[in-house]
């Protein structure tokens, strides 16, 4: 004879209840929708990083003739982190003529605040009266004159941005040639842009 298991005394754990066909659809749902969120944002990461994944090499941003052209004294160019520069030997004095190039990589929307920047705030010494917007060169692009003053070069310094790249190059020449200090920073910085590659 069989006892149920009531009688026996024996406690039988109840059955879950199966999941609903709604909750099952729900959490489905769920996981797509935060796969596409995921996705989409990786995505919208990817396009404001810009076109640049990794810096340039920046001493050769300028080609060696146009650096002799402007600079005939300087030897090869001195690059740092995030910059590199070429200038006349030390022995010319502290007017001696020179091409510094500094990139900063950046994400597109960090580049274009950062040309808004320097184009309104600047940097103390630069002047304001006589910034130039520069047309064909980057997506945007201005040039910009620190005056000659009691120990520095009169001295042009071209900015500009392509993607997520901002670049500026400054020209400092050993006179005061405000035309041929304009010429030789945008012929340096259109050989830059030129030469930035992705």
């Amino acid at each position: 004879m069989t006892i149920p298991p009531e009688a026996s005394g024996t406690v039988v754990p109840a059955r879950p209840a199966a999941p609903s066909r709604l909750a099952f659809a729900a959490a489905i749902a769920l996981i797509v929708v935060t796969l596409a969120a995921f996705w989409a944002w990786r995505w919208w990461e990817g396009e404001q990083e810009g076109e640049f994944k990794a810096d340039p090499q920046l001493c050769e941003l300028v080609t060696p003739e146009t650096i002799h052209r402007l600079v005939p004294e300087a030897y090869g160019g001195r690059e740092d982190v995030a910059s590199c520069t070429w200038a006349a030997p030390r022995e010319k004095g502290k007017y001696r003529a020179n091409v510094h190039l500094f990139a900063s990589r950046l994400n597109v929307e960090l580049a274009e605040k950062d040309m808004r920047e320097q184009r309104t705030d600047g940097e103390p010494g630069w002047e304001k009266d006589t910034q130039e917007a520069l047309l064909g060169l980057g997506d945007e692009a201005f040039l910009r004159f620190r005056p000659p003053v009691p120990g520095k070069n009169i001295t042009a310094q071209v900015f500009f941005r392509r993607s997520n790249m901002v670049v500026s190059v400054a020209y400092a020449r050993s006179d005061d040639d405000r035309a041929a200090a304009r010429a030789g920073a945008v012929d340096a910085a259109r050989e830059a842009a030129a030469l930035l590659k992705p």
